[in-house]
Order: structure tokens, then sequence, then C-alpha cells
């Protein structure tokens, strides 16, 4: 059940979408979360662990078999590498302990002062204030920003030209700050607007949905359906929810 969400002000809205406060008491065991062209950092407040996950390309299984208040950051995509003392690239279809990455004492700090925070609107003022003192840099780069745009839509080759880069030069430019090449974001951008089509459709037609969605044909979808979730296109139909990514197994 979600509880509370808050968008975080300027200038930390650049680069975090969404705050978001959830009790997880699902009845099945574990469920499919598939990639959505960002990261996320989670803290499980009702335990100890705290981790910053993903790019991911492939769908991640997380354990839903007992409760938990969960705490998260959804970061826009490209916009955690602000926070990480490493390339985005580096944690690709991974997940890291905060930790390792912040170190052990300001990990343990910050989980300290989330959980004894009173109300979900405290605690995501904790969490404010603590990346605000994190960030490397409060100001997006500029080329990122517009690249992640255009590439929901535009293909590859055109945003590559537009920028005046090499190819391998906007690969790793993109890479290092959303922890994707351009093509692998493109991908995973123009399978999230499938999933977006098709989530309230009672009945669909998945050829009519592959051309909307820029893809070739449907076997073109249907590979990339799977190569993400796992899962065929009519499967995910079959187990779909409310929530847009995540998949009862």
């Amino acid at each position: 059940m979600l509880i509370a969400t808050r968008t975080p002000g300027p200038p930390l809205d650049a680069f975090v979408e969404l705050f978001w406060l959830y009790e997880a008491n699902a009845p099945h065991a574990a469920e499919r979360l598939l990639p959505t062209g960002s990261m996320e950092l989670v803290v499980v407040l009702s335990g100890k662990e705290s981790l910053i996950a993903g790019p991911y390309s492939r769908f991640n299984t997380l354990d839903t078999s007992k409760p938990e208040l969960v705490l998260g950051a959804h970061f826009r995509p490209g916009g955690a590498y602000a926070f990480l003392p490493m390339p985005a690239g580096e944690l690709h279809n991974r997940e890291v302990s905060l930790e390792d990455l912040w170190g052990a004492n300001a990990a343990r700090v910050l989980h300290d002062r989330l959980a004894s925070a009173a109300t979900p609107e405290l605690t995501f003022d904790v969490l404010e204030r603590a990346l605000m003192e994190r960030a490397s840099t409060l100001e997006r780069t500029s080329m990122i920003a517009w690249a992640v745009r255009e590439l929901r839509r535009a293909p590859v080759a055109r945003v590559t030209r537009a920028i005046g880069m090499s190819n391998r030069g906007f690969s790793d430019a993109l890479r290092r700050e959303t922890g994707y090449t351009p093509k692998v974001y493109a991908r995973v951008q123009r399978f999230q607007r499938v999933l977006r089509l098709v989530h309230g459709m009672a009945t669909v037609d998945w050829a009519d949905v592959a051309l909307a969605c820029g893809y070739y044909d449907q076997p073109h979808l249907i590979r990339d359906f799977r190569a993400f979730s796992g899962l065929s296109p009519s499967d995910y139909l079959a187990r779909r929810t409310d929530h847009l990514n995540h998949v009862p197994m």
C-alpha cells in the first residue's frame, strides 16, 4: 500500500522525480520489477537494508514474502549520478548497498534518522536534506538531460547527430550518467511506452501497438518484451496489476 509521495523542491527536483513511502504486504511471495530507464534509492525502514538499485535492462526479482515499510527516491534518468562515487554504468543490472557507496557510518546515520522520523513528511524532509548534502553537483549536464528526453521518441542516430559527438563519445557520456548506452536506453523507453499504452486495455492488438510505439513489427516488440520482462506480452496482460512495472510471480 502506497502511504505517501512527494516531489522534492528545486534544485533537487531536476535529479529526483519522486519520494515515496510504501508499506509492503503483498499476497504473493515475489514479483518482477521491470526496467524503467532510471534508478532507485531504497531504504527498508522496518529493517536495516539501504541500497541503490539499477539501472536495469532486465527484470529484477523482489522478495515480497514479508511485510516491510520501505522508503524510496525515484531518480530521473541520469539523475542518480550526482549522488554516486562512480559512473552509473558500473551499477548496471546491480544493487549496491549505501554502506558500500557512501560509507558505513553515513549509511547508518541516515537510516537511523529516517527510521526515527515521526511522520511521512518528516521522513521526506530527512531524505531531501541528506541528498542535498550528498550531491556532488546540483546542475544537470544539459546535453545528457536533453538526450534522455529525445531518446524517448527520436532515433539514436538523429540524437547523436544533433549533439555533434561521435557514436563512441556519446555512448560513453550517456552511460556514465544514466548507466545505459543510447541504444539500450531507447529500447527500454520504447518498452515503457508499450506498457503505458496497453495497461488499461481490455483487448490488445499487438501489431497495432508495435507500430504505435515505434517497433518495426510485432515480432520485434515480442523480442524486446521477453528480453526486458522475461514474459510474453500475453503473460504480462494476464498478471498485470495497478502497478505498471511490478508483476506478481
